[in-house]
C-alpha cells in the first residue's frame, strides 16, 4: 500500500511464458530518494498527456490482480505521471489533489479491505465492484478532525499530512509533494531525513544557524554536481 516503488520488472528471457517478473525493492533501495523503479515498457509523456487529456502530477491507481485470501485485496498507490497497463486501474476525479490523498487513505484501509474482499469471487477487482464499496464522500474531510482537538486540523489535513509521507518517499514524486505544498515545495528538505528527532531544527553549530538537515542535503546536492561534472 501506498508504495509505487514495490518492485522493477526483470526479463526472464529463458521462460516460455510471463518473462516478465518482479524483484522486489530491498530496504536499502527503498531508503534512497533516487533510485526509480524500472517498467517492462515505457510511454512517452505526451501519449500518456493524450490519453487522459489532462497534465496532471500523477495518477490514483490500484491493483487489480488480487484475491479474496491475499493478506491485502485493496492495494492502492499513487504514482508519477506514466502510462499503466489495464492491471493498474486509474481512479480519475476532479478533486482537490488532498482530497485524492484522501479516497487514497479510504481505498487502503482496512474496513474498506474487509468489505471488498466479501465482494471479490476471482483474480480480479473489477471497476464495476469498486464502485459497490461504500466510500467517504469529498465533503466529510472538511469536518474537524475530532482527534487532535486544539489543533484546529480538519480531516482532510490530518489525513493528507500523513499519505503524503508515505508517498513522497521519492524524487519522481516531487510534483506530488509541490502540488501540496509539501514541505515548502521539497520532500528533501523534511521528510527524506524525516527518522531522525530534531534534525530540522536550527543547529547553532552551523554557520547562519541551518538545520542538520538542511546543511546535510546542501552537502549531497553539492556532491552530487561534483560527481556530475567530474571533479
Amino acid at each position: 500500500m501506498f508504495d509505487h516503488r514495490a518492485a522493477d520488472v526483470v526479463i526472464e528471457e529463458g521462460n516460455w511464458a510471463r518473462q516478465g517478473q518482479t524483484r522486489a525493492t530491498t530496504a536499502v533501495e527503498h531508503a534512497h530518494p533516487h533510485h526509480l523503479v524500472t517498467p517492462r515498457a515505457w510511454v512517452k509523456d505526451v501519449t500518456v498527456e493524450l490519453q487522459t487529456h489532462t497534465a496532471t502530477t500523477h495518477f490514483l491507481v490500484y491493483n487489480d490482480v488480487t484475491s479474496p485470501t491475499n493478506q491485502r485485496t485493496m492495494i492502492a498507490a499513487c504514482l508519477p505521471r506514466a502510462g499503466v497497463v489495464n492491471s493498474a486501474p486509474i481512479v480519475m476525479t476532479d478533486c482537490t489533489v488532498r482530497k485524492q490523498l484522501c479516497l487514497l487513505a479510504n481505498l487502503n484501509s482496512f474496513i474498506w479491505d474487509d468489505v471488498v474482499r466479501q465482494k471479490v469471487g476471482n483474480l480480479h477487482l473489477n471497476f464495476f465492484i469498486v464502485e459497490q464499496v461504500p466510500t467517504l464522500l469529498p465533503d466529510r474531510y472538511d469536518e474537524p478532525c475530532p482527534w487532535s482537538k486544539g489543533q484546529g486540523k480538519t480531516l482532510e489535513a490530518w489525513i493528507a499530512e500523513r499519505v503524503l509521507k508515505l508517498t513522497c518517499t521519492a524524487e519522481d514524486m516531487l510534483p506530488l509533494a509541490d502540488a501540496c505544498g509539501f514541505a515548502d515545495g521539497s520532500l528533501k528538505a523534511e521528510y527524506v531525513l524525516s527518522t531522525f528527532k530534531g534534525i530540522h531544527d536550527d543547529n547553532p553549530l552551523l554557520s547562519g544557524h541551518p538545520s542538520t538537515a538542511k546543511f546535510i542535503m546542501e552537502l549531497y546536492d553539492r556532491y552530487a554536481k561534483q560527481m556530475a561534472s567530474g571533479e
